[in-house]
């Protein structure tokens, strides 16, 4: 009598796909993955020298447009007609080539005396976006 289990056949499996399907998927994976660089961080104090380097830029001052409350303009707190606005400014920049200008209004300057404003600065050949606009934080 034979006691012994009687041997099942192996299931073949094909290997030769397996391997193939492996290949591709290393390949997407290599092809895939981004490797970073270690990057290990050192705290350093950087030496100061006053004759290297680059010359300290000087703070940028600007020249205020200002529109008070009761819609009178100032060109660097100088009275100015709005009609004459467009000549002082082009003055301004012919006399100081370099120079930068911002707008302060009032929060009751009419709409319509700003438009002139930017008019009169366009007419002297500076672009709005050039002048920036003063605008305070409100306290609350």
């Amino acid at each position: 009598m034979d006691i012994r289990p009687k041997r099942r056949p192996v299931p073949m499996i094909p290997i030769v796909s397996l391997i193939d399907i492996m290949v591709i998927l290393l390949i997407f994976f290599i092809a895939t993955t981004t490797f970073k660089k270690d990057k290990t961080q050192v705290k350093i104090t950087l030496p100061e020298s006053k004759t290297l380097g680059g010359e300290a830029h000087a703070a940028e001052t600007r020249v205020a447009i200002s529109i008070d409350e009761q819609q009178k303009i100032f060109l660097d707190g100088k009275p100015v007609e709005l009609d004459a606005l467009a000549s002082a400014i082009t003055t301004l920049k012919e006399t100081q080539p370099g120079v930068k200008l911002e707008l302060q209004a009032d929060t009751t300057a009419a709409l319509g005396v700003l438009v002139k404003v930017w008019d009169a600065l366009r007419e002297a050949g500076f672009s709005i976006n050039d002048v920036p606009a003063r605008i305070q934080r409100s306290g609350g």
